[in-house]
């Protein structure tokens, strides 16, 4: 009986340790504060106006929202295409060359 109990304190022991160390890799971010980075590399390629600035700033808080909910990797990688489908929405074939052209600055945005 003894035995059987020590096995149990033992699972249970592992089982906690690994929820533990698996919680404190993974750390959520401010999303208005990651937005606004957002927003601010993507007005210093491109011009936009306050409103649009508004809108695009809502998606990149959706974007932050949805990757605090720690997503497996399929979930980001289509997460990151409807960012990327929204902003093309968003903004204009001009626009959007000047984003690509900036080497990194479109994953930043959708990633």
């Amino acid at each position: 009986m003894t035995m059987k109990n020590l096995l149990g304190v033992i699972v249970l022991f592992l089982a906690f340790t690994l929820n533990a160390s698996a919680q404190k890799t993974y750390k959520k971010v401010d999303e208005k504060i990651e937005a606004k980075k957002n927003i601010i590399a993507l007005l210093e390629v491109v011009p936009v106006d306050e409103i649009l600035s508004e809108s695009i700033i809502g998606l990149f808080e959706y974007k932050f929202i949805r990757l605090n909910e720690n997503l497996s990797a399929e979930s980001k990688i289509e997460l990151a295409q409807i960012i990327e489908a929204k902003l093309r929405a968003m903004l204009s074939e001009t626009q959007m060359k000047s984003i690509e052209s900036k080497k990194g600055l479109l994953k930043k945005l959708t990633n």
